[in-house]
């Protein structure tokens, strides 16, 4: 089955942030999340002894992020709005029965905008070069995003459309929509009914091993490890494996001895570009 579908992961392998940008969507995302629950808080109307503080939103949004991973350890995601849900709980504003979606859908989309309207993630600058380069060489080929991400697919599509590259992508499949992490099969599986290809048509490109190939591959899709924006990641610049300067975290590269359970094509890349010649080997 020649190739019909090209499938790419978004952080570490189509973008990036410095230290300095991640601190910088981090403090939006309070200043922002505040300004808006006050501003309910507000218009509640609902008296209360005790002020309404900044550090009150901040530590919400950190119970929030150690919440969150008692789901990503079931590999299952949170959608925006109730995320919203969860810190206005948090917080414990009274919002009236009837509003009380709107508001959480709202407190949803400040979390996923937040840091991302007026300064963008750096662009790999492998990236348009080479999904131009498929578009060239396989003219009907379909494109998807699947990222494991909890911001909407509205952030994302107006980032990348920003960057320069929003047009090439016909899908976006976002973990905290779907409800699954990779390397879950179901969020594989949704992109692929998306695309209408079957499995072995497409190939999935990702910066990590579980995530990206194993679950590329679990699902009968071809697969390669991306690993040239690695030197990129900074979440855990104190843990740095000092033999090569990658992170613990980061993924490791394929073992030696790794066999996908069905006949699909794995590879190990350290440019993107690469991926075109992988993608000419699917038979």
């Amino acid at each position: 089955m020649p190739l019909k579908a090209l499938t790419l992961d978004l952080w570490l392998t189509l973008i990036w942030d410095s230290s300095e940008l991640e601190e910088y969507r981090k403090l939006r995302r309070v200043v922002n999340l505040y300004r808006f629950a006050n501003r309910v808080h507000r218009d509640s109307g609902i008296k209360s002894d005790t002020p309404f503080r900044f550090a009150d939103v901040r530590l919400a949004l950190e119970t929030l992020s150690k919440k969150s991973e008692d789901f990503y350890e079931r590999g299952e995601d949170l959608h925006p709005k109730d995320r919203g849900r969860m810190l206005f709980d948090m917080l414990k504003i009274k919002v009236e029965e009837e509003d009380r979606e709107k508001v959480f859908e709202s407190a949803g989309k400040v979390l996923s905008n937040s840091g991302y309207m007026r300064r963008h993630p750096n662009l790999n600058p492998e990236a348009e070069p080479t999904l131009r380069a498929f578009r060239k060489e396989f003219p009907k080929l379909k494109v998807a995003l699947i990222s494991n991400a909890a911001r909407s697919t509205y952030t994302y599509r107006r980032t990348l459309k920003a960057l320069g590259i929003g047009n090439f992508f016909d899908h976006f499949v976002i973990s905290c929509e779907i409800g699954y992490l990779k390397p879950r099969k179901e969020i594989f599986h949704h992109a692929l009914d998306l695309l209408d290809v079957e499995p072995a048509e497409a190939l999935h490109v990702g910066d990590l091993f579980s995530a990206d190939v194993l679950g590329a591959t679990s699902c009968g899709m071809n697969a390669c490890l991306y690993t040239g924006l690695w030197k990129r990641y900074t979440q855990l610049e104190s843990v740095r494996n000092a033999k090569n300067g990658i992170p613990s975290w980061a993924g490791e590269h394929i073992p030696r001895d790794f066999e996908p359970k069905t006949k699909v094509i794995v590879k190990e890349i350290g440019k993107l570009q690469q991926a075109l010649e992988v993608a000419r080997q699917i038979p």
